[in-house]
């Protein structure tokens, strides 16, 4: 039991949330989710004030509990009343995983423990060359029991995809999942007792292989879970995480005039970033759209009107990339007064889709919720697909793309008929596996159609 002194404490913190608490990036305890890997090694300094109990300093046994070699400090520490003190703890993660630990503050001079505080490092595995930017895990899931690993996706990787191996249809293989955890901490999968798993409860999602595109930055959690109705007691399995990725260049491809309905040749370049993988590129077709660089200020509302052609396909408003990087914008598609879609979530990364929309007058409404500089600048893009825009048709078969590989391929890009005016044609080139997963993209502009 702990007891009634008062005594607090601070301590850098790093996780993807880290610069929303107050002050920015420390906590009372040490809590380090992103920038660790297996074998780092480095200090953690903890700042600890006692305000209430004897005027004289008093010395407290420290103690970690559950400690598994991750953490090593002093055996003692002397606090003086209303005084900071500093307390370097070294931190040295042996092996990949989370690595948690209770730091007890304790006077042997009085029964139970002063203060304790909650200590976690996540050392996640890392893609690279070496291991052709996928990690396998195996193990061994008992029923009911969840299994945890973590994988540090880097910025701009434009697919992360797992696959799970081992359970089937067949009897005594057991009966298994696993569920994605976003660097926030929130599961982007179903937590429902029936999704997900191998062999199927239902059809709420796909068991053996799932793809994230375009994830969010930093350290990912997977687990593993077995079925408390698994056939065995024990289910093998395999999980394995990678990251995929091409580009493609030119990007964008800007066509500054095309005739209607005379294709202009082009041609594309690709490389993959990442790891081996069988996949080819395609074309997309033209869409009318707006692409450009807008601002708004804190609590300011901005709206821009879009007509949607009788026929259309889908109908996309994204924004991103604003100028200051802590702003929070939110987006919204109106239609006759009504909301059909938003996106409003802590950042200003933000994209509503409305398929086969109805002809009419959209409204995109943008919403500065909070900008903290005052005013930020963003991208902006409003975009409808629609057949009678064109094509973009790009010559390409399905090949082994090696890291680090190359290759070009032929496109011809045919506008049909001009947007509106203020609007230009948009489409895309992207690489795709040979699993249909889009794993880079680049956009094709055409600013004037005769």
């Amino acid at each position: 039991n702990t007891k009634p002194v008062e005594i607090t404490s601070s301590v850098a913190v790093r996780t993807a949330l880290s610069g929303f608490l107050q002050p920015a990036g420390v906590g009372k305890g040490i809590h380090d989710r992103e920038g660790v890997k297996a074998g780092d090694s480095y200090i953690r300094t903890y700042t600890f004030t006692r305000t209430s109990g004897s005027s004289s300093a008093v010395t407290y046994n420290l103690s970690w509990v559950g400690n598994d070699g991750t953490f090593s400090s002093a055996g003692s520490i002397s606090l003086p009343l209303n005084r900071e003190v500093t307390l370097p703890v070294a931190i040295n993660p042996t092996t990949a995983g989370s690595h948690a630990a209770i730091l007890n503050l304790n006077d042997p001079d009085t029964a139970g423990v002063e203060y304790q505080t909650m200590n976690v490092v996540v050392a996640a595995e890392q893609f690279n060359a070496a291991n052709n930017y996928s990690v396998t895990k195996t193990g061994v899931a008992g029923r009911n029991q969840a299994l945890h690993y973590f994988f540090n996706v880097p910025a701009g990787t434009p697919a992360f995809k797992v696959d799970l191996a081992g359970p089937s249809a067949a009897t005594g293989t057991g009966q298994v999942r696993f569920l994605r955890f976003h660097p926030y901490g929130v599961s982007i999968d179903s937590t429902a007792s029936t999704a997900c798993y191998v062999p199927a409860v239902s059809t709420s999602c796909n068991g053996t292989t799932r793809t994230v595109q375009n994830p969010q930055a930093g350290v990912w959690e997977l687990t593993v879970e077995a079925r408390r109705t698994s056939d065995i007691a024990n289910a093998p399995f395999t999980l394995t995480a990678s990251i995929l990725g091409a580009t493609v260049s030119p990007n964008p491809d800007t066509i500054e005039s095309a005739q209607a309905n005379v294709g202009v040749n082009r041609e594309y370049s690709f490389k993959n970033l990442y790891g081996a993988f069988t996949g080819r590129a395609t074309g997309s077709n033209l869409s009318s759209a707006v692409v450009d660089r807008k601002s708004i200020g804190n609590l300011e509302q901005k709206t821009y009107e879009v007509v949607v052609d009788a026929g259309s396909t889908a109908l996309t408003a994204r924004i991103g990339n604003p100028s200051d990087l802590a702003a929070d914008l939110d987006l919204f598609v109106i239609k006759d007064d009504k909301v059909l879609g938003q996106s409003a979530d802590g950042d200003s990364e933000e994209a509503v889709t409305i398929a086969n929309p109805a002809a009419g007058t959209y409204t995109i409404l943008i919403d500065g919720y909070a900008v903290p500089a005052g005013t930020t600048t963003y991208d902006y893009l409003d975009v409808f697909a629609h057949a009678k825009f064109g094509t973009v048709a790009v010559t390409d078969s399905n090949g082994l793309r090696p890291a680090g590989s190359t290759w070009t391929a032929p496109g011809v890009v045919t506008a049909k008929i001009a947007p509106e005016t203020g609007r230009i044609l948009l489409g895309n080139v992207f690489v795709r596996t040979d699993g249909n997963v889009t794993i880079g993209t680049g956009e094709v502009r055409v600013l004037k159609v005769e």
